[in-house]
C-alpha cells in the first residue's frame, strides 16, 4: 500500500507532533506499506527528510504528485493543516485535490472547531477518522461520510515513568488555561490551589513537557465542553502520575481505559477535594492506578498497536 500523507509544518505549532507526524512515521513502518509526505514547509523540518516526496510548489497538482509516486490513498492529517497557517485564511493543498480519483481521508482530531462540516464534502474525502469518539457522534449527524473512531495512541518510548526523578508529592496543572473550553480545568484548579494541593504550569514543550510528567505524581486534565478524549490523558497515565479528570461517560473514556485506571472527579466539584486528598495521601492507592494505566497503554494504546488497527481498517474499506 502506498500512501500519500498530507501535512502542513508550522514550527511554532509543532508541539503537538507526538500524534502527528510521529504517528505518521510508525504508520510508515507497518509491513507492506510505503509512506511519502507532502506539505506545505514540511521541507523545513528536517526529521521527514527520509518520508519526504518532494518540495512543496504551489503549482504542483495531485496528478503530478501521482506521477512521481503512484499512490494508492491520500491521508490529510487534520482539515486545518490543509491551510498555511493556523488563521486558516489559504488552502496549500493542490488545486485538483477534489477531483482526484483517488481514496481520501482525514485523520482529524478537530472536528469540533470546523465551522462548515460540508468542507468534507467539498473536497470528496470518503471517510473520516476521528481521534474523539464525540466527534464521530457529531460528525455522523452533520455529513453522510464514514465516520470511524481512531483513538488517540501515544509513543512508550517516549511518554514512560523516569525512575530517576523524584516526584512532588502534589497534584500538577500544566497546559493551556486560558480558552473557555477548559472551563472545568479552571474551576478545579482554583478550588485545589486554595487548599494548596496543585501547582500550575504552563503550556511546556517537547522534553519539558515529558520532564514534568515523570515529576508530579498525579496530573490535572479534562475532557474540555467538548467532552474530548484528549492526548494529554493519554501521557499523564503512560508516564506513571494518576490521571486526574472529570467523570465524562460522553467521552468514551470507560471504552478505553478500566476504571481503576484514572481518578474522576465530579464535574460540580463536590467530591473533588477528597479525592485530590486520596491521590496524595495514599500511595498504595496511587501505585494500583498507576499500574492499571500502564498496562492498558502498553496492551492497547501505543502508536505501533493503533497504526497497525489503522492500516487493517483502511485495507478493508478500499480494498487495498
Amino acid at each position: 500500500m502506498k500512501i500519500l500523507w498530507l501535512y502542513r509544518y508550522t514550527q511554532h505549532r509543532h508541539y503537538n507532533h507526538w500524534f502527528h507526524s510521529d504517528f505518521a512515521r510508525v504508520i510508515s513502518e507497518q509491513e507492506n506499506v510505503i509512506l511519502k509526505m507532502y506539505g506545505y514547509k514540511l521541507e523545513d523540518k528536517k526529521d521527514f527528510k527520509d518520508l519526504l516526496l518532494c518540495e512543496y510548489n504551489s503549482h504542483k497538482l495531485m496528478v503530478d504528485l501521482k506521477k512521481e509516486f503512484d499512490y494508492d490513498i491520500i491521508i490529510l492529517d487534520c482539515w486545518n493543516r490543509a491551510y498555511t497557517d493556523v488563521n486558516i485564511k489559504k488552502l496549500w493543498i493542490p488545486n485538483d485535490f477534489a477531483s482526484i480519483n483517488v481514496p481520501k481521508i482525514v485523520i482529524e482530531g478537530d472536528y469540533h472547531n470546523i465551522k462548515n462540516p460540508k468542507w468534507y464534502m467539498d473536497f470528496n474525502f470518503n471517510a473520516i477518522f476521528h481521534r474523539h469518539k464525540t466527534n464521530v457522534e457529531r460528525a455522523n449527524k452533520d455529513i453522510p461520510i464514514k465516520n470511524i473512531w481512531l483513538p488517540i495512541s501515544i509513543d512508550t518510548n517516549i511518554f514512560k515513568p523516569n525512575p530517576n526523578i523524584v516526584r512532588t508529592n502534589k497534584i500538577c496543572a500544566v497546559g493551556e488555561f486560558d480558552a473557555k473550553v477548559y472551563e472545568y480545568r479552571k474551576r478545579v484548579y482554583k478550588i485545589l490551589n486554595q487548599q494548596n494541593l496543585i501547582e500550575r504550569k504552563s503550556l511546556l514543550r517537547e522534553e519539558k513537557y515529558i520532564i514534568c510528567l515523570q515529576s508530579y505524581i498525579s496530573h490535572l486534565s479534562c475532557s474540555s465542553i467538548y467532552d474530548l478524549n484528549i492526548a494529554k490523558m493519554f501521557e499523564i497515565m503512560a508516564s506513571g502520575s494518576v490521571l486526574l479528570t472529570d467523570e465524562c461517560k460522553n467521552s468514551g473514556i470507560a471504552e478505553l481505559f478500566p476504571e481503576n485506571s484514572y481518578c474522576t472527579y465530579q464535574r460540580d466539584c463536590t467530591n473533588l477535594i477528597n479525592k485530590a486528598q486520596k491521590i496524595i495521601n495514599e500511595p498504595s492507592y496511587r501505585k494500583f492506578i498507576i499500574a492499571n494505566a500502564i498496562e492498558c497503554i502498553n496492551k492497547r494504546h501505543t502508536h505501533k498497536i493503533r497504526a497497525k488497527q489503522f492500516i487493517e481498517q483502511i485495507t478493508k474499506i478500499f480494498n487495498l
